[in-house]
């Protein structure tokens, strides 16, 4: 009798039930005759079931190997969680599945191991992965050699961690704000006020002499409105203000948002494709902030492909959504960069703030939306931003079960 169908387990492997069943049943096993044999028989595939529906209920992954790292045995939640076909032949080297990792040093250590891993197949998650010696409890060697794998989905955990530590991170930079504005505003107020005096006073100069000091006090001029920008921006990503929502569609806020950028779009030679359901409802939105989200999302899309590169935008009705795509055929982000490319002062770009989209995301999310990134390197990045269509703030997010 197998436990689990084609991977070669045998129930008898299980020490409490030979012990307490399965052993006793073989030492009378000549004096039983047909009906208490088939009796017993029936009671033995009953525990199995039992034994086996236990193991296919839980949800951590399973997997039992031998000492070479052949599988034995995989549950259910193995073939869900883990990048396993659903039917796996006994003694399929697991590193054939799960490469680059140390199999045969984790394996070979007999007080075992526990390491955290990111699997980015079927689907992105975080597992913690406790890898054991099976202890041969009866001491006839069946048991020998082989490791049990449990795999555990810390994806939300570490989720929750990375929230916390990004909370208490702007906690800080909040408290910081106001004196970094105070001091930095009022000596940059004083700069540009003798700027403007120093203007005043070239007019009575020759303008021949006059001329390369008035290039140079305009620089100036323009490299102090350009540290006040950087100085806003870093106010409104820290102190977010409440959406003056408005009833408002998309595609006005688009065409307006893309005619501020209509110079840039020319010098770079973007291609823009533009295809906007025409009967999307109206939508509760902060005009302001949604255009700056465009504004951000499209400029980032012009940076990535420099020139001659395609802006594909698109918006269209999902359900109780409305879906607004950009899609660019830039440089991409790397796997590595992409979960942190929200954070604060997090940026891969030369001379980046790091804020552009750790604002998009606030916004979305405070206008009841969710904001996608996909992102292939050297192929393009995609971000979908999802706003809830008709109006309606709350979402019952899908059912699942609790990792």
């Amino acid at each position: 009798m197998k436990w689990g169908l084609r991977t070669g387990f045998n129930l008898g492997q299980f020490g409490a039930v030979k012990a307490s069943f399965l052993g006793k049943l073989l030492e009378r096993v000549d004096q039983l005759g047909p009906e208490q044999l088939q009796r017993y028989l029936v009671r033995l595939a009953r525990e199995h079931g039992y034994l086996e529906t236990i193991f296919n209920t839980l949800q951590d992954a399973i997997v039992v190997m031998d000492r070479d790292g052949g599988i034995q045995y995989v549950n259910r939640s193995a073939t869900r969680m883990l990048p396993f076909p659903r039917e796996v032949s006994p003694g399929t080297p697991i590193e054939r599945f799960l490469r680059d990792v140390p199999w045969k040093e984790w394996l070979s250590d007999a007080k075992g191991v526990t390491r955290k891993m990111s699997i980015h197949y079927p689907e992105p998650k975080v597992v913690e992965l406790v890898l054991l010696p099976l202890e041969d409890s009866e001491g006839d060697g069946d048991w020998e050699g082989r490791r049990v794998a449990i795999f555990h989905d810390i994806t939300r955990t570490e989720s929750m961690a990375r929230q916390a530590i990004e909370s208490e991170r702007m906690q800080a930079l909040t408290l910081l704000a106001a004196g970094v504005a105070h001091e930095l505003g009022n000596p940059i107020n004083s700069l540009n006020i003798h700027l403007q005096l120093m203007q005043r006073d070239l007019r009575r100069l020759d303008p021949e002499e006059a001329g390369p000091l008035k290039e140079s006090i305009g620089i100036a001029r323009r490299e102090i409105d350009r540290l006040d920008a950087i100085i806003q921006q870093f106010l409104r990503a820290i102190r977010p203000t409440v959406p003056d929502f408005q009833r408002l569609q998309i595609a006005e806020l688009l065409r307006e948002t893309l005619e501020a950028l209509e110079a840039e779009i020319r010098d770079r030679g973007v291609l823009l494709e533009i295809e906007i359901d025409p009967t999307l409802p109206e939508l509760l939105l902060d005009p302001v902030q949604i255009k700056q989200v465009f504004y951000n999302l499209a400029r980032n899309a012009m940076q990535a492909m420099g020139v001659q590169g395609i802006l594909s935008i698109t918006a269209q009705r999902e359900g109780e959504w409305v879906v607004v795509v950009f899609r660019d055929n830039g440089c991409g982000i790397s796997l590595e960069d992409l979960p942190r490319i929200t954070e604060a002062y997090y940026t891969t770009k030369e001379g980046g703030s790091g804020l552009g989209l750790m604002i998009v995301q606030r916004i979305i999310q405070e206008h009841g939306g969710q904001m996608e990134i996909e992102s292939h390197r050297g192929r393009g990045t995609t971000v979908r931003l999802k706003l809830p269509a008709g109006g309606r703030q709350v979402h019952l997010l899908e059912a699942g079960v609790e990792g």
